[in-house]
């Protein structure tokens, strides 16, 4: 045992004897006597946990005939502040503390010895790498150990853990360490708590021990490349990016690259809009073009992004070539002959136009063919010289100049007129029509509304009645067979239909309208 300095025997008369002329200095310099006692602590430990009753050991000191010597006294206090049932009066020269000075040492002692567990860590396994509390780190299973305070330690019963919510009263575990069953916690900032539980079923207020730790198991996300994966693009500045995010730990956009080619070249990232973006500032290589993306965020997860885009900045090239380079022709149908190749990327639309304007003609692109049968050419009733023009598209959007060929019309094919038919308006529910042709012998076929096309008829009449009230739209062509084979093709028919349009109305006055009469249009 030590002795105590005469010093500080010295020392607690004087402030013994100073007490009643300055309270806040003797209050003050009594608690560092009080902590100096403490030093000699010999033991706390519970007596009753359902109470939170401790016993202290303290070393005392003794003076006898000017001899120092030591013995022990016990002090009881209750640690959940309850009142202290007694205490023993120590008083100098045994102890050098009277009973109103215990009361001071209680709440030294009780706040810091006082505990039921602490020290709650965390590692990702019972032997691996500790885990720092509030950090971005890739562990989704971690272990977590705690230290038994209270004396002696079989007073305590388990533990009650949780994760990102309040333990419940379900003890999980006696030992003093809980392991997370693998890779079961999902990414993001969670929280573990731990409570311990005694005999008793009882939770010690301030007892609840937790730790915050942060997961990011998850790579990067990437999606919508721009151009997008086999993409044919005319631009050949055309910026490279994609939507690029790490939802946890954030990404390491020193770590994150970009290539081009087999080229690592350098990206802007916003942020905010979590886009990445590359501007070319040379022209990007024609043909093919192929980009790879590394991801990474700030603990290491990566994602790996590859796609391929293809750079066409040139036209497509072709011909075009009428009834395969006649010089005349007997119908105003005529198929054309299309040659065209485009290098890289290849041919996709054909825009056709009789007169070479390509307005409207630019809303209705024919799909590639090297064969475009039956093209009506322009005022396919009047013979004379025809063109035909066109352009090629390719499949990066790339337009052709035009290219275009021509050959002249000595129509030899019929032209129709309907001779008559029913009043513009009339209630009459029939109808009766009678028409011709240019030329002898020809065959005729009609059509009322959207209804078919009938077979071809000598027949230069037809009839219809039940007919409803409302517009109605009656059509007839005739043709000749030309080539003597037995058959009507469209190049053999009036590539110009007759029509004849009226309306039934049965109820309110209805003025008859004059019955029209088509002239021939040749």
């Amino acid at each position: 045992m030590r002795h105590l300095p005469a010093s500080m025997k010295v020392l607690a008369g004087f402030l013994f004897a100073s007490y009643s002329r300055n309270k806040r200095l003797y209050i003050l310099i009594s608690y560092v006597f009080l902590a100096l006692h403490i030093l000699f602590l010999t033991s706390l430990y519970a007596l009753d946990t359902n109470s939170g009753s401790f016993q202290i050991d303290l070393a005392t000191f003794l003076n006898a005939g000017g001899a120092a010597s030591s013995a022990n006294a016990e002090i009881i206090f209750s640690g959940l502040g309850e009142t202290v049932g007694s205490l023993q009066d120590f008083t100098s020269p045994q102890f050098g503390l009277t009973a109103g000075q215990i009361p001071l040492l209680i709440p030294l002692i009780s706040a810091e010895m006082a505990k039921w567990i602490s020290d709650l860590r965390a590692r990702t396994d019972v032997l691996g790498y500790p885990i720092s509390e509030a950090t971005w780190q890739t562990d989704n299973d971690p272990y977590f150990s705690w230290e038994i305070e209270i004396e002696p330690p079989e007073l305590l019963t388990g533990f009650s853990v949780s994760l990102d919510t309040q333990p419940d009263t379900t003890i999980d575990t006696t030992s003093a360490f809980y392991q997370f069953p693998e890779d079961s916690i999902t990414s993001g900032k969670h929280t573990f708590y731990v409570l311990p539980f005694t005999t008793g079923g009882l939770a010690k207020e301030g007892s609840l021990l937790k730790f915050e730790f942060w997961v990011d198991v998850d790579m990067p996300l990437i999606n919508q490349l721009s151009p997008y994966p086999g993409a044919f693009i005319s631009d050949s500045y055309a910026p490279i990016t994609c939507y690029l995010y790490d939802a946890d730990a954030g990404l390491d956009k020193n770590l994150t690259t970009l290539s081009l080619n087999n080229r690592t070249v350098y990206f802007d990232y916003d942020a905010q809009n979590r886009l990445l973006k590359f501007q070319p500032e040379s022209p990007l290589s024609e043909g093919n073009n192929t980009v790879l993306l590394k991801a990474q965020d700030l603990v290491g997860n990566y994602a790996l992004g590859g796609w391929n885009f293809i750079v066409d900045t040139q036209g497509p090239s072709g011909s075009i070539l009428l009834n395969n380079g006649e010089e005349f022709t007997h119908s105003a149908y005529v198929f054309l002959n299309i040659q065209t190749e485009d290098a890289v990327s290849g041919v996709k639309y054909i825009y056709i136009s009789n007169d070479g304007i390509f307005d409207t003609e630019m809303n209705h692109p024919e799909p590639y063919s090297p064969v475009i049968s039956n093209w009506l050419v322009a005022e396919p009733d009047r013979d004379g010289l025809k063109t035909v023009y066109v352009k090629f598209q390719d499949a990066a959007g790339n337009l052709s100049p035009v290219y275009k060929d021509e050959l002249t019309l000595k129509l030899k094919t019929p032209d129709t007129r309907i001779i008559s038919g029913p009043a513009v308006v009339t209630a009459e529910s029939g109808a009766e029509f009678k028409y011709e042709a240019s030329r002898p012998g020809c065959q005729f076929s009609y059509k009322l509304d959207n209804l078919d096309w009938s077979q071809w008829s000598a027949a230069a009449a037809a009839s219809f009645t039940g007919l409803n009230e409302g517009n109605h739209y009656f059509y007839v062509k005739s043709a000749f067979d030309l080539n003597g084979d037995g058959k009507l093709t469209i190049d053999e028919e009036d590539a110009t239909l007759a029509q004849w349009v009226w309306n039934i109305k049965t109820t309110g006055k209805i003025e008859e309208l004059p019955r029209k009469t088509l002239f021939w249009r040749r």
